[in-house]
């Protein structure tokens, strides 16, 4: 049994409907096999400015992560409401929403439960439809300043309607040129960039504008109402605990923040005492991770400890303090230990 449904089905039987998160990601992280696992990032160092493009998580190796197990939603009885307080309620069935004017975008999504240096993120091309013009078709009211997503499987979280109302919002039915796989949320997920993944609800059947603030299944449990991306750096090479050797070590990784992306990543070689600049090799899209290496020169035989750091479009930089995964992401410098033989 694949990890994902054990968890899921133990959540199920423990609890009858639903698993807390703080359980769920004790579980998830004894039965994981991927944490030590490279995303890859040395395999592209060479592929030029685009490569964080092709940088793609397979669907079968992306991370997942549920309030239940995944309900069976048939394309043919689904369909997508956005009503409440809006002027004309919109209906839309699957083979209408499939005739939406198509959008595709590449995108990194990241748990909100990832540790810092952690794997449970990936990158995806989705496809889709940009949201706000579907929003544009219903016509907000004045007085609704929320809207509530629902999943068939019963999940809810909320959006604020200024923030619904981003142009990059969209909808998707393709994950990696399939239709999303049942994990990921067929027929239908909503993407808000620069959200962790609690705030891109799988499996979209309604969006629901109110009047005033809700209380969606996670933030219910304690973690962030917003759930904004903080900004994180992860060494994706060497591992930890690695030997190295030779006159030249390329240290590579990546970095991602909100939506406003990634400006600027150093590494540090001594635990943090001094940093120098890495290449950001590939940067192509705010809403992607950012690809970056850096050549380290000569290094001394013996134990060193490397750190990395990075500043988000904002010009604001990735915060030192170390500070768990609840409620609102974690935060601090990853770090590795190696050895230069």
């Amino acid at each position: 049994m694949e990890r994902r449904h054990f968890i899921a089905g133990l959540g199920a039987a423990v609890l009858g409907t639903a698993l807390p998160y703080s359980l769920y990601r004790y579980l998830e992280s004894g039965l994981s096999v991927l944490d030590e696992r490279e995303v890859g990032v040395r395999r592209y160092l060479d592929a030029g400015p685009q490569a964080a493009l092709e940088l793609i998580t397979p669907n079968d190796e992306f991370y997942v992560t549920s309030s239940r197990d995944n309900p069976a939603v048939e394309s043919k009885t689904w369909s997508l409401s956005i009503d409440g307080l809006v002027k004309r309620p919109l209906h839309l069935n699957y083979g209408e929403m499939l005739a939406q004017p198509p959008y595709q975008t590449t995108m990194t999504l990241e748990c909100i439960s990832n540790p810092v240096g952690g794997r449970y993120l990936g990158n995806a091309r989705w496809a889709g439809t940009l949201l706000k013009p579907l929003l544009g078709r219903a016509g907000l009211r004045p007085e609704a300043k929320f809207a509530i997503c629902h999943g068939a499987e019963g999940y809810t979280t909320a959006i604020p309607a200024s923030r619904i109302l981003w142009p990059q919002n969209f909808l998707a039915w393709e994950m990696n040129g399939v239709p999303l796989p049942p994990a990921h949320g067929f027929p239908l997920r909503a993407f808000f960039p620069g959200k962790y993944g609690m705030k891109q609800p799988k499996w979209l059947t309604r969006i629901e504008f109110v009047g005033g603030s809700y209380t969606g299944y996670w933030e219910g449990q304690g973690w962030s109402q917003d759930a904004e991306r903080q900004i994180q750096s992860t060494i994706d090479w060497p591992r930890d605990r690695a030997r190295v050797s030779g006159p030249a070590v390329t240290i590579c990784g990546y970095a991602l923040a909100s939506e406003v992306g990634i400006s600027k990543v150093e590494i540090s070689t001594d635990g943090g005492r001094g940093w120098q600049p890495a290449d950001v090799f590939s940067n192509p899209s705010p809403i992607v991770w950012a690809l970056w290496k850096y050549e380290w020169k000569n290094p001394a035989r013996g134990g060193h400890t490397l750190k990395v750091r990075a500043t988000d479009g904002r010009d604001r930089l990735q915060t030192a303090k170390d500070a768990g995964e609840f409620p609102s992401g974690a935060t601090g410098y990853d770090a590795v230990h190696v050895t230069v033989a």
